[in-house]
């Protein structure tokens, strides 16, 4: 009955429960504590009304406008026992997840505090005398029995709680030796239990090392509580903690914003109060609201989730990111799938703060992409801010029968975010005030929206071409060249830089547009070193005695045609040498995959040819670390780019061979490396050659390739996201930024002969 009033009350809101013994029968001594059949009872109450999600999960979805409907998590805090063997189960049974905080003091011998009291005093033996604090200054506690011991639990609580960290470990041990008792006799969760927990596909939280109030602790102590508490918990599930709850959690009283600028600190994205309410768009992922519906009826506890849907949580302010800002404007963001460009700027983005400079990222609505991921959308910093504008697909949303009017596709089909993301984007330049904006292509209208608020805003404006725009026969439909000729000439009117990822494309619009010659630089593309790091190599269902040979990312049938590869390759394979040999050639999400396995099958080879779909970043990363050989293609009609998978390839160490035009800005970019073969890729016999020699001799020039690893960290995404901060800085009229950041460019292309990769390349767009 209360189902679709919950679905109108709950949407855009997160409702996070908070629970924590859940013993299977409640002990006699303590207070306020739900028995497993009452947890079940309320489980079963929360079900009713909400669709239970991961944390991790919904936080992304909160903050990124994708939170499904009436969606609520569930949490435990401290850390017990009898959880693997009492509440574990009975969320396994309704299919319910949860993320369990944990107190990391109790695998090194060090219980919670309440439950060395509540042990004290059940295990005192009777007859005991009051105890008296030490330096409490309050009345002599009465033990004694039955009732009387249930209120010394209680007010040892209350007593012991608010002390300093020093002084509650002191009062601690004259309990415990008043009583006969010790803290190592007190059950402790195990670490295979947690990490029996975390098997079983549970979330892991941290939540201090000892469960101090945080506010009574140092600001060293408390650190140590925060961080000390996420590093030992990673040594144990052997897997990221990302998330923090705020011992006993009530803001301003028991943390404060000095300790949410630890919780950043220590690399937690995401913290949790025990303050009522839920959390909506703009709740900070560092104070998320929980509470505790308790009923005792179902009537009792839907009028408690309504008001708890209805009450604002209490928040503490928090310092805004230092540094200067700049608005950046990019159609290509997670969760959107299939171009390389969404980790130029997300990593742009990621890594801009260290040099200085906070980004806001104005996107589109994620109904616009043609595909979506959303594996990437964790790796977006939490004090990023993203705007997303009113956007929709012209072909997806506006066609009928499959065809669509083409000025509602001008200048692309994406058109449609231009008002909204003006509007928003105006809107964010009253509020934060940004320095300088900055758009990418290739979705025309980004530079479009980047045009408009520069008109209006007055502020300097960064163009990131990266490819160029208007380049021979594309785009070919006349109405859209058109309207991009009237665009482009605009962007070099305006724009107070313009930047390009290889020299030919800059010195392409140099020669096109002599009046602003000095204003276009170049910013390679780049790696995510991050993307490495402790990322396996994976062959994904290939045997270790295959040969893989592997291409990551999209073939265009014309312009990156691999039919004299498959003609060189059906030669290679009937040669005696070659014959009998395991050899997998796989195309990872190629995007045209009918048209390559047709052209494999044409030539005999679909029994070593796979085509394979999309997978996550990391893994396709750990793909190429595992393959044998990578694969460029790089037809002519692209001499003026470099793919990015190029500098990923490189990273691996992993030998590479190029087919491309020999001519063109791929190529000359390999040549700079060792290790790297070239083949023409319209010519078969040249490939047949190339390749011929390499499956001689697959071990590859190790010299070369070790070479190549210490070459490419000039190219890495950090690297890039400096000159960048240059470029932004000179752009703003810094003047310590060199001219054009070409300083930085030219002492990054000097550090390392170069540039990065990526799984998904830059499709054309139409």
């Amino acid at each position: 009955m209360l189902s679709p009033f919950f679905r109108v009350l709950s949407r855009g809101k997160l409702t996070v429960l908070l629970f924590h013994k859940v013993p299977l029968q409640a002990h006699p001594l303590a207070t306020g504590e739900l028995d497993l059949s009452e947890f079940e009872r309320v489980l079963q109450a929360t079900l009713r009304l909400f669709r239970v999600i991961p944390l991790e999960d919904a936080l992304m979805g909160l903050r990124h406008g994708s939170l499904p409907p009436r969606a609520a998590c569930i949490t435990f805090d401290d850390g017990y026992p009898d959880w693997l063997t009492g509440v574990v189960p009975v969320l396994e049974r309704y299919k319910a997840h949860a993320t369990f905080f944990i107190t990391s003091g109790q695998f090194s011998g060090m219980p919670m505090w309440h439950e060395r009291i509540l042990h004290a005093i059940d295990a005192a033996p009777a007859g005991v005398a009051p105890i008296q604090l030490e330096s409490t200054g309050h009345a002599p506690i009465i033990i004694g029995e039955g009732l009387e011991r249930r209120r010394a639990v209680q007010q040892l609580d209350q007593l012991v709680k608010y002390q300093a960290p020093a002084i509650k470990e002191q009062l601690l041990r004259q309990l415990e030796q008043h009583t006969g008792t010790s803290a190592d006799q007190v059950p402790v969760m195990s670490a295979q239990s947690l990490r029996d927990i975390h098997a079983r596909g549970f979330g892991i939280g941290g939540h201090a090392v000892t469960h101090p109030i945080l506010r009574l602790c140092t600001p060293e102590e408390a650190y140590r509580e925060i961080a000390g508490a996420k590093e030992e918990l990673e040594a144990i599930i052997r897997a990221p903690v990302r998330s923090f709850a705020y011992p006993n959690g009530v803001p301003d009283r028991d943390f404060s914003a000095e300790h949410v600028a630890m919780v950043r600190r220590a690399g937690y994205t995401s913290a949790l109060t025990t303050h009522h309410g839920s959390a909506s768009a703009g709740t900070s992922a560092f104070q998320i609201p929980r509470f505790t519906p308790w009923g005792p009826s179902v009537l009792k506890m839907d009028l408690q989730f309504a008001r708890n849907l209805m009450q604002p949580p209490r928040a503490l302010a928090e310092p805004e990111p230092a540094g200067r800002k700049v608005l950046m404007v990019a159609f290509h963001f997670p969760p959107q799938a299939g171009s390389s460009g969404i980790l130029r700027t997300l990593n742009f983005a990621k890594n801009l703060p260290a040099s200085g400079w906070q980004p806001t990222v104005l996107s589109a609505h994620p109904r616009a992409y043609e595909a979506r991921r959303d594996d990437l959308l964790k790796d977006i910093p939490p004090d990023i801010k993203v705007v997303r504008a009113f956007a929709l697909d012209a072909a997806k949303h506006l066609s009928v029968l499959r065809k669509y009017p083409g000025f509602v596709a001008l200048p692309d089909r994406w058109s449609s975010w231009c008002l909204g993301a003006v509007r928003a984007g105006l809107a964010e330049i009253r509020q934060s005030r940004p320095s300088v904006l900055w758009s990418t292509y290739p979705i025309a209208s980004a530079h479009l929206i980047g045009y408009l608020l520069h008109r209006r805003s007055g502020l300097p404006w960064v163009a990131d071409f990266r490819d160029p725009m208007i380049n021979g026969s594309y785009p070919s439909e006349a109405l859209q060249r058109r309207v991009w000729g009237w665009l482009e000439p605009l962007v070099f009117q305006h724009a107070t830089r313009c930047v390009f990822t290889t020299e030919r494309a800059a010195d392409l619009y140099r020669s096109r547009y002599p009046h602003a010659a000095g204003r276009c630089l170049v910013i390679e593309n780049g790696y995510d070193e991050e993307a490495f790091v402790d990322n396996p190599p994976c062959r994904e269902g290939v045997p270790t005695d295959h040969i893989l040979i592997l291409h990551s990312g999209i073939i265009y049938p014309r312009d990156r045609n691999p039919e004299q590869f498959f003609e060189a390759l059906a030669r290679l394979v009937r040669q005696p040498a070659l014959a009998g040999r395991p050899l997998r050639v796989r195309f990872r999400a190629p995007v045209h995959g009918e048209e390559v396995a047709a052209l494999a099958e044409r030539h005999g080879l679909s029994h070593i040819v796979e085509i394979a779909p999309p997978i996550p970043y990391r893994r396709a990363i750990a793909e190429m670390l595992a393959a044998d050989l990578l694969l460029v293609f790089q037809g002519s009609q692209f001499n003026t780019q470099i793919p990015a998978k190029i500098y990923e390839y490189l990273r691996t160490g992993q030998p590479v061979i190029g087919l491309v035009d020999k001519s063109g800005d791929t190529a000359g970019q390999l040549r700079k490396f060792d290790g790297v073969a070239l083949a023409d890729i319209a010519d078969a016999a040249d490939i047949e050659a190339v390749m011929g020699t390499w499956l001689a001799h697959p071990a590859g020039d190790d010299a070369g390739l070790a070479l190549n690893r210490t070459a490419i960290q000039a190219y890495s995404r950090k690297a890039q996201a400096l000159v960048l901060a240059r470029t932004l800085g000179a752009a703003a009229g810094d003047v310590h930024a060199p001219e054009f950041a070409e300083a930085a460019a030219v002492a990054s292309r000097a550090a390392a002969p170069a540039n990065p990769t990526i799984p998904y390349d830059l499709p054309r767009q139409d």
